[in-house]
């Protein structure tokens, strides 16, 4: 198995970068990368949560990508669902967590399982 032929989505990553205007520096979310194969599992599936005035929905996930996607914690990842399969669902956006490398291991009786975890967070409104 490799985890390539696994991966069934795209994810584009937006990143906070400086910006600076005269001698005023803000922060801005600008896309650092696009169509980056992956895949989103999720690990402990919860419902949508009500109150007065909306539902909402806050789950944790995980997503499979390449070692060398550069994911960073806080990073936006906006994941095109089945994009690898020629399908187009509705978009899911994330906030990466802590990223968690799994190099392949020399000698390897599997090759092609090195792969970066990354949890992600969903918080939203729902619709």
């Amino acid at each position: 198995m490799n985890w390539n032929d696994w991966y069934t989505d795209t994810m584009d990553v937006f990143r906070n970068a400086p910006n600076k205007t005269g001698s005023l520096t803000r922060m801005e979310r600008q896309q650092v990368l696009t169509g980056i194969p992956c895949r989103v599992y999720t690990v402990q599936p919860k419902g949508p949560a009500m109150s007065q005035t909306a539902a909402s929905v806050s789950q944790t996930d995980k997503l499979a990508c390449a070692l060398d996607a550069d994911i960073r914690a806080g990073d936006e990842l906006l994941v095109h669902r089945g994009a690898r399969l020629g399908k187009s669902f509705q978009d899911s956006r994330y906030f990466a967590g802590e990223p968690a490398l799994y190099p392949e291991p020399f000698g390897a009786v599997l090759p092609g399982l090195a792969h970066r975890e990354v949890s992600l967070l969903k918080q939203e409104l729902v619709k």
